[in-house]
């Protein structure tokens, strides 16, 4: 199967960040693979998995490729840099890459760095709602257990302490979201706090929220509290409910 002219270059886009130290591992490493069973059939992972894994092939590959349309080298650039975010907040050598596959789409380096500050920004922002909103859950779980306590159990925390370490987060701000096992936000704050963004970046954010109910299966309760989150923001309930399905 041919792939389109932008996934392909994402697909490459994404390994050359994620191998901007050498090896492609961790979180970094699950993101591009599941971007590659995500994008081809069964038959034909195998070959990419592969490229993706080596960065002289990626290179190669991607001096071959025609120019991708204009309009789709902010999105190629935006998911490339993404990777990067998976396990902090992007190091040195991974921005230095992103540089050269914009110097490769014809874009200026100002350009891509202000892009890069900005994606940046924004993900370290969703990173703390979602951590609000996984905070809130494993609170709202814990008050309805048999045996309610003020206080997160062991295995619920260790859970949060694992989110915390998945996202686009410094030692310093994982440090300070720790008090959210201790003192649970409120459906309030969280949808207040929302409010303050623009329309864009709330569409982002719930999506990514919805995402985070989804892939976590929080089930009910997760879906009670995102619909009640929407409601705190006046959002329709039918719009609210197209972001869970």
């Amino acid at each position: 199967m041919a792939l389109k002219l932008e996934l392909e270059w994402t697909l490459v886009a994404c390994g050359l960040v994620a191998l901007a130290d050498g090896v492609l591992k961790g979180g970094e490493a699950s993101r591009v693979l599941d971007m590659v069973h995500e994008a081809l059939p069964p038959d034909e992972q195998d070959e990419w998995i592969d490229l993706v894994s080596d960065r002289e092939r990626l290179l190669t590959h991607v001096a071959r490729l025609a120019p991708p349309p204009a309009d789709t080298h902010e999105q190629i650039l935006r998911r490339a840099w993404s990777i990067a975010l998976v396990d902090g907040e992007g190091s040195t050598d991974e921005a230095r890459v992103l540089e050269q596959i914009g110097q490769r789409l014809g874009i200026e380096r100002g350009h891509v760095v202000t892009w890069r500050k900005l994606w940046t920004s924004e993900a370290i922002e969703t990173a703390g709602h979602i951590a609000s909103f996984a905070a809130l859950l494993l609170h709202r779980r814990g008050a309805a257990a048999p045996e309610p306590s003020k206080q997160l159990p062991p295995a619920d925390r260790e859970q949060f302490l694992q989110l915390l370490a998945r996202m686009p987060l410094s030692d310093a701000r994982r440090q300070r979201l720790h008090r959210l096992m201790d003192e649970s936000p409120t459906v309030e704050e969280l949808g207040n706090a929302l409010l303050w963004l623009s329309a864009e970046r709330r569409d982002e954010v719930l999506r990514e929220l919805a995402s985070h109910i989804r892939t976590g299966g929080h089930g009910s309760l997760g879906r009670q509290l995102f619909l009640a989150l929407a409601a705190r923001m006046a959002v329709a309930d039918e719009a609210a409910r197209a972001y869970l399905d």
